[in-house]
């Protein structure tokens, strides 16, 4: 009976322990991106010198709360974005996400508080999108770099951000496509029109747009000689060049139309349908020595999301 009380005696020491050791910090506390790997981050594009500021956030974990100032510092990760692109994209480098130019960016600060009482800090990310040719896509790198207060580390899987850049405006989307490609040379009732299913269309200004003509591959190794320019004008016309000229570019229609409506399940989501009736011809010069002059004709039409419930302009457009 003795060594029966010794054990339960030495079960309620050994209880009690275990409870105290709840109050303490068990485990060195981390610090992360809410995110990491490849984030995409919306921002409304602005001209003219136009700044956006994007918040960056960072967290810190635990088994307590936090009861100390942290401060974190974060630096660029070029080796990452090499990895990831070799990774990725192998021996098509003209695929390579491309480090956003440091003209196009600046931080408000390299270290940001996490104040005693909270677990989240941020980073203030100034954008200034002109001069990005968004034919190339545009990351940020960062990783944490350093974490001050006690027992406070980067949390390994979480201590960096791929941070890419998607400008976006009012007529910047993905559109689906109803338009038909004719070949210009063959009698229509002799061919099956080409399609593709839809065309992305990235932002050059406020009001204007690029997309690829006809159904040339958005990845293609010469996509650029493809390049089409879509300025939506306030008379509801829509002006259609090509920067190169070797694709024979012509405009014959163009107008565009917007309606508004909100989501019958969600009221909250405002929908924006944009839609360009388009007619444009050009040459397919895979082959120089062989062109095949195309002409495509029909609809463009972009569905657009936005969450009304949402103060923050760049982050309130569902692009996806």
């Amino acid at each position: 009976m003795k060594n029966i009380h010794l054990v339960i005696l030495s079960g309620l020491l050994l209880g009690l322990g275990c409870t105290k050791e709840w109050t303490r910090e068990l485990y060195v506390k981390e610090v992360s991106f809410v995110k990491s790997g490849v984030v995409r981050l919306n921002a409304m594009y602005k001209s003219q010198g136009g700044t956006v500021t994007l918040k960056v956030p960072v967290l810190v974990s635990g088994s307590t709360g936090n009861n100390q100032d942290i401060e974190v510092s974060i630096g660029l990760d070029r080796d990452t974005l090499n990895s990831l692109n070799f990774d990725r994209f192998r021996l098509r480098q003209d695929l390579y996400f491309k480090e956003l130019p440091a003209a196009n960016y600046a931080f408000s600060s390299m270290t940001a508080a996490i104040p005693a009482g909270s677990i989240q800090g941020y980073f203030d990310l100034n954008l200034k999108m002109e001069g990005l040719d968004l034919i190339n896509k545009y990351i940020l790198p960062i990783k944490i770099v350093s974490t001050s207060g006690n027992n406070v580390s980067p949390r390994r899987w979480f201590s960096k951000s791929l941070m890419q850049i998607i400008p976006f405006n009012d007529y910047s989307g993905r559109y689906s496509n109803a338009g038909l490609i004719w070949n210009r040379d063959v009698p229509q009732n002799n061919q099956t029109a080409l399609t593709t299913p839809y065309r992305n269309a990235w932002v050059v200004n406020e009001r204007t747009v690029f997309f690829f003509a006809g159904n040339i591959d958005e990845e293609a190794y010469d996509r650029a000689r493809y390049k089409v320019v879509a300025t939506l004008n306030s008379d509801s016309t829509v002006t259609l060049s090509a920067p190169d000229a070797a694709i024979k570019f012509s405009q014959q229609k163009g107008t565009w139309s917007m309606s508004k409506r909100k989501d019958e399940v969600q009221p909250y989501l405002q929908k924006t349908y944009i839609t360009m009736n388009l007619e444009y011809w050009y040459s397919d010069i895979t082959n120089p020595a062989f062109p095949i002059n195309y002409r495509f004709t029909g609809p463009l039409t972009l569905e657009k999301v936005r969450n009304t419930q949402i103060p923050e302009e760049d982050q309130q457009v569902i692009i996806e």
